[in-house]
């Protein structure tokens, strides 16, 4: 069993664990910041993004929907997107690498 603690603060965007093809990272997205410089870029590999905090609107090329704790979203690998924070908010990313 492991336990892993994430950064708190501003401008979180770290690896909390990465082995054996899975990696889960956390981040961190302050009211206003957009990832990617607001440009769309793609999923590293299929994965799962769990807001823990705030609400986000996770954008797609021509679409975007409002995420928040209890709503999640499942990523291919490639699948482009950014995310603007609406709030302050806390992100938990899974991705599997070796799918």
């Amino acid at each position: 069993m492991q336990f892993l603690t994430g950064t708190q603060g501003t401008d979180v965007h770290e690896h909390l664990l990465n082995s054996g093809g899975q990696r889960i990272g956390h981040r961190i997205i302050a009211k206003g910041q957009i990832t990617g410089n607001g440009k769309l870029h793609p999923a590293p590999a299929h994965g799962v993004v769990i807001p823990v905090k705030g609400r986000i609107e996770f954008k797609t090329d021509g679409y975007s929907e409002e995420i928040y704790p209890g709503k999640v979203v499942v990523m291919e690998k490639g699948e482009l997107h950014c995310m603007h924070g609406l709030e302050d908010s806390e992100i938990i990313v899974v991705l599997d690498l070796l799918r």
